[in-house]
């Protein structure tokens, strides 16, 4: 198994799905407010790595053809470059492969009409926040990684309820995701990966 933080995050939101339900609005018309919803077992969650334009070109790519658009929300976007420390010494056990602190944000396709209050229902307590625990229970489980005696992933987490009501803008000159999204943001989440997963050639 690959060592590199892209392919361990590939590996992690690839086994998401697993025991993951989310509920979802039974009409996917979101210009509306839902009228009923329908829980979704199993539902494949997309996964992203590059920096906040490519997620941005990435969406707008999969609009374009049906068999695409459908199946781009969800997603886990994991933000690269990712600046590592390779070959660090672990003063307790042994030495890293590498170290890194990592920005993810987890999105859910969203409209400008909702309000936060049905924001907060919609997006964040039916969508993200169980994606985001089963990302957490993963994270936990991958053999790759190590998060201490406590088994607790250190990282700062916030809910934006901006995106959705006012755009996601990808850099300072405005240009913003082409469709609203609610979204979690996962800051400095604290990755260290074991030495002994390096591939040998």
């Amino acid at each position: 198994m690959s060592s590199e933080i892209v392919d361990i995050f590939a590996d992690v939101v690839s086994r998401l799905s697993e025991g993951l339900t989310v509920t979802m609005p039974e009409s996917m018309d979101f210009s509306t407010v839902p009228e009923s919803f329908v829980d979704v077992d199993n539902p494949e969650v997309s996964y992203v790595f590059g920096n906040a334009r490519y997620f941005k070109d990435d969406l707008d790519d999969k609009t374009k053809a049906e068999e695409t658009t459908v199946r781009k929300f969800p997603v886990v976007c994991l933000f690269a470059p990712i600046k590592e420390k390779r070959n660090q010494e672990d003063p307790v056990s042994h030495q890293f492969y590498t170290t890194a602190k990592v920005n993810l944000l987890i999105a859910c396709s969203s409209t400008k009409e909702w309000s936060n209050e049905q924001r907060k229902v919609y997006s964040f307590e039916n969508v993200l926040r169980p994606i985001y625990r089963r990302l957490m229970e993963e994270l936990e489980r991958d053999r790759r990684l190590d998060w201490g005696y406590g088994g607790k992933i250190p990282h700062e987490y916030s809910e934006n309820y901006s995106y959705g009501r006012y755009g996601a803008y990808t850099d300072a000159s405005g240009n913003a995701v082409s469709e609203p999204i609610d979204a979690i943001n996962i800051v400095n989440l604290q990755v260290k990966v074991k030495i002994n997963n390096c591939t040998r050639k």
